[in-house]
């Protein structure tokens, strides 16, 4: 596939002379050669010849940049822009060209799998019915969906169309769910039934009680005024005001594919493609729009990290719904043409025998998922069942338990640890993990290719040198266009030149790797002294009888905050606050050692996998009021 990949590369240079006036703007391949003059006059063989050379030092990867230069005595400006000329929809067609009878999916919950073929097939007859139900291009699109078939058909549907997606958490309740429908725009909305407890088509009526009255034709919401279908997946659930989605299909497959060829001729690589929600763990979830050409580049970059191939049995279980799992996990699997597996209800522990039945080489999943795993395994002789060569771990930092445990227990060779968030598009760093790599180097990210990094002080903005923490922000092809409808937001997080202000804590090695230590807003101020939280959880992680730690910070009047732990205990122990403090003295500046602790069986999650801080503050507030709660 990368033969695919480096042939659609492009690079658009726009010149302009040393007043300003543009000279034209022109698009080459990555290889220097002239394709086309999109604006202004031709550049003529010197010129061109020029441009060509500045290409041919170009990395291989997309990203903008501007240059100055001499060009016949004259101070030329140069505005380039390197990207990969694809669109998603054309991805999905092309690998079914290639490998049309390849498994491409397999949905363990409903025991569905899908070829190459099939998937483009389906995706095509959907697209058909969704350009029929008068969706434009730029239309908003909304999927309720958990990881299944539907939702890789759905997207890629939506994809060719020129649509948007907007991805939406399964789990949000019905107040936010209209909000989040409203505030995107949404012209449709497509639900799996049966995910919740709480079918989301109850919450919909709920809210919008007119919807039980009306046909799929008629849709008009007072809450939704944009909205004007609803499209469901069971049959046995029918619902007045909805569209069916096998109806869809049956009707699509029927129908005449030349509306689909044309509409696919407006679609820009450089369009927007999706939007993808925040967690929104600090307030309302922001919505992040990325192109099809960030999509692509972005997975492809996953691909290379993880060194996938198309031999690869790829098993997830982040969400689809966030960046982890639609574009490193499940993109990352399509673009190189191996099998994606998943089971969207799976828990725990049924999953060891879903990675043996389906001979999975990689799995892709949060370290909470991977300390469950390693607690059912223990007793029992895995090593040898299961093929899995990589293990990927995001959204949290991974405790070095973990990475021992993965090796004993299953004999994986190597982890991959990453860094990112869904504004950056996701990646940022990541560190591959094998059995002798020095406990130093855990830590220690490398920077992804195209992407750069600064630290910042939290306070003043001043840009700090190697070795000093501060704010981490980056710059990349991969950041974000902005939060849809939310300029606001946008100018917090997007400064004037493009660097992304990440909210995490961190520093670059003289080297240039990048440390994460915490995140900004979980920073413990305690006496006038910072202290990351994260630093402490891995200390604490390192007693025997810890098995997890989750540290924030909790008000104080003399000192501003205290250090407050929550702490799982290793299977078979039970842990003493007081007996841990003392473990801590002389080993930790004493500023860092917790003054409350406090075991729980399990810590609360988000949706992502992620330990929720913000709820643990909350218990943490209301147990500091307690009598003799401090250790």
């Amino acid at each position: 596939m990368k033969r695919e990949i480096d042939a659609r590369r492009r690079v658009r240079i726009s010149v302009r002379a040393g007043e300003g006036t543009l000279k034209g703007t022109y698009l080459f391949d990555a290889k220097g050669a002239l394709l086309a003059t999109e604006e202004g006059e031709a550049p003529g063989r010197g010129l061109s010849a020029f441009l060509s050379s500045q290409i041919r030092e170009m990395p291989r990867v997309s990203g903008s940049e501007a240059r100055e230069a001499l060009w016949e005595g004259e101070r030329i400006s140069l505005s380039i822009l390197r990207y990969i000329h694809m669109t998603l929809g054309e991805l999905t067609d092309l690998q079914a060209a290639r490998i049309p009878d390849k498994e491409g999916i397999v949905d363990c919950g409903q025991r569905r799998r899908l070829t190459y073929r099939e998937l483009k097939e389906l995706s095509d007859a959907l697209a058909v019915s969704l350009i029929r139900l008068g969706l434009k291009k730029g239309d908003k699109a909304a999927v309720i969906m958990d990881n299944c078939w539907q939702n890789l058909v759905t997207k890629a549907a939506i994809e060719k169309i020129g649509a948007v997606i907007v991805n939406l958490n399964i789990h949000e309740k019905g107040e936010m769910l209209i909000t989040l429908l409203r505030d995107t725009d949404a012209k449709a909305v497509l639900i799996r039934q049966g995910i919740k407890s709480r079918e989301h088509m109850e919450l919909l009526f709920g809210m919008c009680p007119e919807l039980m009255e009306q046909g799929p034709e008629e849709i008009c919401c007072s809450l939704l005024p944009e909205l004007k279908h609803v499209i469901v997946t069971d049959r046995e659930k029918p619902r007045t005001c909805a569209l069916q989605f096998e109806d869809l299909l049956e009707e699509g497959l029927q129908g005449d594919r030349e509306i689909l060829r044309q509409r696919k001729e407006e679609i820009s690589p450089l369009d927007t493609v999706t939007i993808i929600h925040t967690s929104g763990s600090s307030g309302k979830p922001k919505g992040v729009l990325l192109t099809h050409a960030q999509l692509i580049e972005s997975a492809w970059s996953h691909v290379e990290k993880m060194h996938l191939t198309p031999e690869d049995r790829f098993y997830m279980t982040s969400p689809m719904f966030h960046a982890l799992g639609c574009i490193g996990s499940a993109l990352a699997s399509m673009t190189v043409g191996s099998t994606l597996v998943f089971h969207g209800f799976a828990r725990c522990e049924s999953l060891l025998s879903l990675l043996e039945q389906e001979q999975c080489t990689v799995f892709s999943s949060v370290p909470t998922v991977y300390l469950r795993l390693l607690e059912l395994a223990q007793g029992e002789q895995w090593r040898g069942r299961l093929p899995l060569r990589l293990c990927i771990t995001a959204g949290a930092p991974c405790p070095e338990k973990v990475f021992a445990g993965l090796a004993e227990v299953f004999g994986v060779r190597e982890v991959l640890t990453m860094y990112g968030m869904t504004e950056a598009g996701p990646g940022i760093t990541s560190v591959t993990i094998r059995p002798d790599t020095r406990p130093e180097d855990l830590a220690a990210g490398e920077l992804w290719p195209g992407v750069e990094a600064q630290i910042r002080d939290v306070f003043t903005g001043r840009l700090l040198p190697s070795g000093e923490k501060g704010e981490i922000c980056i710059r990349s092809f991969g950041v974000m266009q902005g939060y849809y409808k939310n300029p606001e937001e946008t100018r917090r997080a997007l400064d004037t030149d493009g660097w992304l202000h990440t909210g995490d804590m961190g520093y670059l090695s003289p080297e240039g790797r990048l440390f994460l230590t915490g995140r900004c807003k979980d920073l413990i101020i305690r006496g006038g002294e910072n202290i990351s939280p994260g630093e402490v959880e891995e200390f604490l992680r390192q007693n025997p009888q810890v098995e997890d730690a989750a540290v924030v910070g909790v008000p104080d009047p003399q000192y501003g905050e205290k250090v407050f732990a929550f702490v799982k205990a290793a299977q078979g122990e039970h842990i003493c606050p007081a007996e841990l403090v003392g473990w801590c003295r002389g080993k930790i500046a004493t500023i860092k050692i917790p003054e409350f602790i406090v075991q729980l069986e399990t810590f609360p999650e988000t949706a992502s996998g992620k330990v929720d801080k913000k709820e643990l503050k909350k218990q943490a507030a209301g147990l500091c009021k307690m009598p003799g709660s401090k250790v």
